[in-house]
């Protein structure tokens, strides 16, 4: 990651700390509070430009008094990779009156632009190829229902599946809304990296449905993991919740019952996985004693 100074490395750093208590460290964050460092004006306004622990931004800053032709462009970069923000003011937004300042050709015209485009790596490292240090031995890429995005998937690491546990991260949101989207796949991204870090796993493979309900079999997402399964490029599966794969337990015994899943470890960080595998002896048990006694049954009739 490329600092204009130490002041801007320094203001990252302690930022991000703060934003760790929160438990708030995703692309998002990540990608705003670089873009607010590279200005002094901006690193010392910052709690009036952005709520760091409510997730907000402050689009009236924009018209400061303090903000100068240069802070503004900073601002504006900056809450255009938040939100895709294209309003100068509250009042604008409620107006929808889109502001020609988020334009390209204005905020680039700036001795900031080098620092621009590195919050844009920051920010779409599945665009860009924009491999942070600590993520430089993973293996990811993201489908994602709506957009497929780009795949940056090194086929070489799969070569050595006995040596390196390879999980398909799959997530799930049923919601079109979009500041939901972005809170809730994040949350989701956050916790699944949180455990494959944990657990010292550094190849994963993203998968993303949006818009998807748990109850369907139709989603490209879904469908694209299910076809790396069989093709062996995964060897386990994991999720926040079991119900994020599917809702149904018909569906999701129909899916634990295929041939292409016998080896495949399903895991949930709530244990919710492990709760539906007792429901599931459980309900096999029951089959079992029933099967039994219609068995008995038959052999006194005879």
């Amino acid at each position: 990651m490329n600092f204009i100074d130490n002041e801007h490395s320094k203001f990252f750093k302690e930022k991000m700390k703060e934003l760790k208590q929160y438990g708030k460290q995703d692309v998002y964050y990540k990608s705003l509070i670089y873009t607010l460092g590279v200005c002094e004006t901006t690193r010392e306004h910052l709690k009036e430009i952005f709520n760091m622990k409510k997730g907000e931004i402050n689009i009236d800053s924009l018209t400061a008094a303090w903000q100068t032709g240069t802070s503004a462009k900073v601002t504006r970069m900056a809450f255009s990779l938040w939100n895709r923000c294209m309003y100068d003011s509250e009042e604008d937004l409620e107006n929808r009156k889109m502001s020609s300042n988020y334009n390209p050709s204005e905020i680039f015209c700036c001795s900031y632009a080098p620092y621009f485009w590195e919050a844009i790596k920051i920010r779409y490292p599945e665009y860009t190829n924009y491999k942070q240090e600590s993520e430089s031995n993973s293996v990811m890429y993201e489908r994602v229902g709506r957009a497929e995005q780009l795949e940056c998937l090194i086929e070489e690491k799969f070569e050595d599946k006995s040596q390196n546990k390879v999980i398909g991260q799959y997530i799930r949101v049923n919601t079109e809304d979009e500041d939901a989207i972005r809170y809730n796949i994040s949350t989701q991204i956050d916790m699944l990296d949180g455990y494959c870090k944990n657990n010292n796993i550094h190849n994963k493979i993203r998968y993303i449905d949006i818009g998807k309900s748990g109850l369907s079999w139709e989603r490209p997402a879904l469908e694209r993991m299910l076809d790396d399964v069989k093709e062996g490029k995964i060897n386990a599966i994991l999720v926040t919740h079991i119900g994020k794969l599917f809702r149904s337990p018909v569906a999701l015994e129909q899916l634990l019952s295929k041939k292409f899943m016998e080896d495949i470890e399903i895991i949930s960080l709530d244990n919710s996985v492990e709760s539906y595998n007792e429901m599931r002896e459980l309900m096999n048990d029951i089959k079992t004693k029933l099967y039994e006694n219609q068995q008995d049954e038959e052999e006194e009739f005879i």
